[in-house]
């Protein structure tokens, strides 16, 4: 059995996510049957019914999700690197060339 704080940890991470994962983690919630409610403030779940094989799921799409944007933010960083590096140095060549 999973404690309150962990249960409101988990809570925090989701609330954390886009919209998308959102639409995701209630996909998981209505594949096991846990009823929820909706307004125009958001979806309301009581977490109380989770199962320890549903927690489990949506913690290992949110570990899923978080490496994802480990692995974007890498390559994001290493394509500015490339970019500052090569395509910089080009573009100032070219412009003293012309001058």
């Amino acid at each position: 059995m999973y404690t309150t704080q962990y249960l409101k940890n988990l809570k925090k991470k989701i609330e954390y996510l886009d919209t998308y994962h959102h639409l995701k983690i209630l996909s998981i919630l209505k594949n096991n049957n846990i009823g929820f409610s909706e307004n125009k403030n958001g979806i309301f779940v009581n977490m109380n019914s989770f199962t320890e094989n549903i927690i489990k799921d949506i913690n290992n799409f949110i570990k899923y999700v978080e490496q994802q944007e480990k692995n974007l933010k890498k390559v994001e960083t290493l394509k500015y690197s490339y970019k500052k590096d090569y395509f910089d140095k080009e573009d100032k060549e070219i412009q003293s060339y012309n001058q």
